[in-house]
């Protein structure tokens, strides 16, 4: 399945309730997405997530996963790696598809 920016935004947001938030708005013609790193005392004036950043957020997430969810984890990703291809190759997108898996998250 197909997922938007925006969903798997959604989806990382879930996973890191401490660190981030997601907010959508909406406007005439469409709705967006974005990631905010949370200040630590609730500023209103927080930092949107980089696209850069958001590989780092999925690693955030990877550290966090028990020995038996970061093996069933790594188990989703190799297929998707590709034989010959190290796991640390797959993208934000795909890596948050299988934590999401491995955590029981909707997307």
């Amino acid at each position: 399945m197909t997922y938007t920016d925006k969903q798997l935004k959604a989806a990382l947001a879930k996973m890191l309730p401490d660190q981030i938030s997601f907010r959508q708005f909406k406007d005439d013609n469409a709705e967006f997405g974005y990631l905010y790193w949370k200040d630590k005392n609730q500023h209103p004036l927080q930092s949107e997530v980089r696209d850069t950043e958001l590989l780092h957020l999925c690693w955030m997430v990877e550290e966090a996963l028990n020995e038996i969810k970061s093996a069933e984890y790594a188990e989703l990703l190799r297929p998707i790696a590709g034989k010959y291809k190290l796991l640390y190759h797959a993208s934000w997108k795909r890596r948050v598809v299988m934590l999401a898996k491995v955590k029981w998250i909707e997307v």
